[in-house]
């Protein structure tokens, strides 16, 4: 009777110490599990954070090409003004000559009038 007490009282104490490490088993298997769903989220959200990054990189990138843009264009529209006025410089050279030489003529014509008059008289 008592040996079989005994033997009661020791299966139930290896009951006792199996359910304690199946319980400690699930709960390492269950931390394990969270911190593997942890990384999976971390390695988540950085891949998220070096996309966004990337976007960002890109977006700022386009904005400077397109400032680029915007000055190339204002120094091309620069460029042809300046040309614009050179030419006009030019021309307004070349009628400033033609004028000059139009008046030279007009007195040498006075001159040879003048001269041909005071020879009539003599």
């Amino acid at each position: 009777r008592a040996e079989q007490e005994r033997l009661e009282a020791e299966r139930a104490e290896q009951e006792r110490l199996e359910k304690e490490r199946a319980e400690q088993q699930r709960l390492e298997a269950e931390r394990a599990e969270q911190q593997r769903l942890e990384a999976q989220r971390a390695e988540q959200l950085r891949l998220e954070a070096e996309r966004a990054e990337k976007q960002r990189l890109e977006a700022q990138r386009a904005e400077q090409l397109r400032l680029e843009a915007v000055r190339a264009e204002q120094l091309r529209l620069e460029a042809e003004k300046a040309e614009q006025q050179r030419l006009e410089a030019q021309r307004a050279e070349q009628l400033r000559l033609e004028a000059e030489r139009a008046e030279q003529l007009r007195l040498e014509a006075e001159r040879a009038e003048q001269l041909r008059l005071e020879a009539q008289r003599a």
